[in-house]
């Protein structure tokens, strides 16, 4: 479900795709877009970002995307868990490297029918981000905001003691180091 915003009242749509063709049509006043959302309605001219979390400082210090994964399984299968975090982020690599190549592969694959919106969404999220940022650190930044409005009861301390766990993570960025 997606939401836009109407003269301060929350519109729901079923799908981001709802919410933007609300948005295009001049039915919400503003609305959350994830790629590739903002870059089609860049190139239609419509509307213009507020806060673009890759460029905009706090957000863009911190990392966008989140791997978790069940405690049961990574403890059962632990080699399987390194395997697919190490997939995930040479795949990340890859995109950061050769996003023509990556681009080619969305549009192929038909995740992305246009490759110019594909290159373009691939050539402003900062992949490599991985390998620099401190994950402790975007986990605490999140989860602090995410407390001040109330969405969780827990401190950032607490969700960080009992809920990660950067073996597998920290491991990947001394073996991977190029």
């Amino acid at each position: 479900m997606s939401i836009s915003i109407r003269r301060r009242t929350w519109v729901q749509a079923p799908t981001s795709a709802d919410a933007l063709r609300v948005f295009m049509e001049g039915g919400a006043e503003g609305f959350l877009a994830f790629p590739p959302q903002p870059q089609e309605l860049r190139a239609k001219r419509i509307g213009h970002a507020i806060v673009d979390t890759t460029r905009d400082r706090p957000w863009s210090q911190y990392f966008c995307c989140v791997v978790a994964a069940n405690r049961e399984f990574v403890a059962r299968y632990p080699v399987a868990s390194k395997r697919a975090l190490r997939a995930i982020v040479k795949a990340a690599d890859i995109c950061a490297e050769d996003p023509e190549r990556a681009a080619a592969y969305l549009v192929s694959r038909k995740y992305e029918p246009r490759y110019e919106i594909a290159l373009e969404v691939l050539k402003g999220l900062p992949y490599r981000r991985w390998r620099d940022a401190d994950p402790e650190d975007t986990l605490r930044f999140h989860a602090l905001r995410l407390h001040e409005v109330g969405m969780i009861k827990s401190t950032p301390q607490k969700l960080i003691a009992q809920g990660t766990d950067w073996r597998f993570f920290n491991e990947l960025k001394r073996e991977l180091k190029a």
